[in-house]
């Protein structure tokens, strides 16, 4: 199994330094083992604009990689919260995010379905306008309840997601996303993630680790309860790791 490094694992540094961080020499994780460097997430954790320029020095500098965009990576110099479900209200960002990934010859890009601005639909038809303007497969990454507002995102209960997965258009999987889920619930799914993890539409698989009330991006230590659904894994899927290696190594140096 070849995980890959998504540079959410270098947080708050510039998309250039992160990348060095990332992909000058091997990096691993405790419970992952050796990291691959086939396909590599610009994320918008990362500061400063990802522009013609910078994206010409990645593919300069990491021509071994393939390079996507995911989410709201910072594309123009306006910052906004852009996704799915205000696809219309953020044009500008979309066309840009659009000539980037093209400029990448990405082979995806995966959004977050966004807050409830819209319905289901229109989230689902945003995705498909997507794909046509970015030109490769846009996956629909969905979300968990919010802590005091678990109403807030599309795509954030067990039924959301199984709707999700029946709707027809491509997903990204976030498994971290889904321990929230499950820790809200009660309930872990299992059937539905194996299914879900094995269709040729799941483009991406996101991994880190969380105690199943936030989204922490913690490095994986031990076994999640759905490591072992992982061999179901469409062979035509990329895994990332979103684990924070900036975090893992201050903890370490401070043992």
């Amino acid at each position: 199994m070849k995980v890959n490094l998504s540079l959410a694992a270098f947080p708050a540094m510039r998309h250039l330094k992160a990348a060095a961080s990332a992909l000058s020499e091997p990096l691993t994780e405790p419970f992952l083992g050796t990291l691959a460097r086939e396909h590599a997430q610009l994320v918008p954790q990362n500061f400063g604009i990802l522009d013609e320029v910078t994206v010409d020095e990645l593919v300069t500098r990491y021509p071994q990689t393939q390079f996507r965009l995911h989410a709201n990576v910072r594309v123009l110099r306006e910052m906004a919260v852009w996704d799915l479900s205000n696809f219309a209200e953020h044009s500008a960002h979309w066309k840009q995010a659009a000539t980037i990934s093209r400029l990448l010859s990405a082979p995806a890009y995966s959004a977050h379905a966004g807050e409830r601005r819209c319905s289901f639909d229109g989230v689902l038809n945003a995705a498909r306008h997507a794909a046509d303007l970015f030109g490769c497969k846009v996956a629909v990454e969905g979300h968990y309840p919010e802590r005091g507002n678990s109403a807030k995102y599309h795509v954030a209960t067990w039924e959301e997601y199984r709707a999700l997965f029946e709707s027809g258009v491509p997903y990204a999987l976030d498994l971290s996303h889904l321990n929230i889920v499950a820790h809200f619930t009660g309930r872990f799914e299992t059937t539905l993630v194996t299914e879900m993890l094995a269709c040729e539409r799941c483009a991406e698989v996101h991994l880190s680790d969380n105690d199943g009330l936030g989204d922490q991006h913690q490095t994986l230590k031990d076994e999640p309860w759905w490591w072992s659904l992982l061999p179901h894994v469409h062979a035509n899927s990329v895994i990332f790791t979103e684990g924070n290696h900036r975090r893992a190594r201050r903890k370490e140096s401070q043992r």
